[in-house]
């Protein structure tokens, strides 16, 4: 992280050591990332998020240097929300308020669901609730027929995957966006995507459930992202009790492109949660 943060370590996740790093004190606030890069695309949430905050960002199990089961060839929305649950609990950061990222919005979602007293409002950050499209699962295929094609050329698989992850996602503008030590790190974490892409098609919600979760929400997706994601941003607002909708002029990247809109998305759920208190 930048600015300096001021504490970093390990935390037991659920059965897995997760390195995180924390900045600030105030509010509890839970960075979750998604797929592909590690907890650093948070950093320049972090470098706009100012004083009052307490901001917890880590790696996600098999990223950075977070442990992962062996062999570990496929997670789950509900595996990694409960390593979520486990770092929360064991820094003594509940409730807080979580933001995800991509994969880890349905980590932020899923914590709504199932982990109420942890958390107490979300921001989703381009959420792949891909099944709310029918275009979805067009999506999908399209995404693994990339990176399959990815680690097929050259002579490093896992670095052919994940470019051909981030060029399917975020086009030829991530590489440049992200910058050469955070490539370097998706490069470096090919298991840890071949684990992911399990997940998110996997994940399993009754929209029955989704207008029940009365909580404040905020789903962002950038303008320039594909139009399918900016299709399932509108409906899971449609879906959620107390959501609001953000589109601010970014990609897919949109920690990295428009963190001012997302410190501007997290404030104001924080706003809404303190007035039903």
């Amino acid at each position: 992280m930048t600015g300096g943060a001021v504490r970093a370590g390990t935390v037991e996740g659920a059965g897995v050591s997760l390195a995180f790093g924390e900045h600030g004190e105030g509010e509890r606030l839970v960075l979750v990332h998604g797929t592909g890069v590690g907890r650093a695309i948070w950093d320049e949430v972090v470098d706009v998020l100012g004083e009052g905050w307490r901001a917890i960002a880590y790696d996600r199990r098999a990223y950075g240097e977070s442990e992962a089961p062996d062999p570990y060839r496929g997670s789950t929305v509900a595996e990694q929300a409960e390593d979520t649950a486990a770092l929360i609990e064991g820094l003594g950061a509940a409730p807080a308020l979580v933001c995800g990222h991509e994969l880890g919005a349905l980590v932020a979602l899923d914590l709504l669901w199932r982990h109420r007293g942890l958390v107490h409002g979300a921001v989703l950050v381009e959420p792949p609730v891909l099944a709310l499209s029918i275009e979805g699962p067009a999506v999908v295929s399209s995404l693994r027929e990339a990176i399959e094609e990815g680690a097929r050329e050259g002579d490093d698989p896992a670095a052919g995957a994940a470019d051909a992850y981030l060029l399917e996602t975020a086009g030829e503008a991530a590489f440049d966006l992200l910058g050469i030590e955070r490539v370097a790190s998706a490069r470096a974490a090919g298991h840890a995507l071949a684990a992911d892409l399990v997940a998110a098609p996997t994940y399993a919600f009754v929209r029955s459930d989704l207008r029940a979760l009365d909580a404040p929400v905020a789903v962002m997706a950038g303008v320039g992202t594909g139009h399918v994601r900016r299709e399932v941003a509108r409906a899971l607002v449609d879906l959620l009790p107390d959501a609001t909708l953000h589109e601010p002029e970014a990609g897919h990247l949109v920690p990295v492109e428009a963190p001012d809109a997302v410190v501007d998305a997290v404030r104001e759920v924080g706003r809404r949660s303190a007035a039903r208190e």
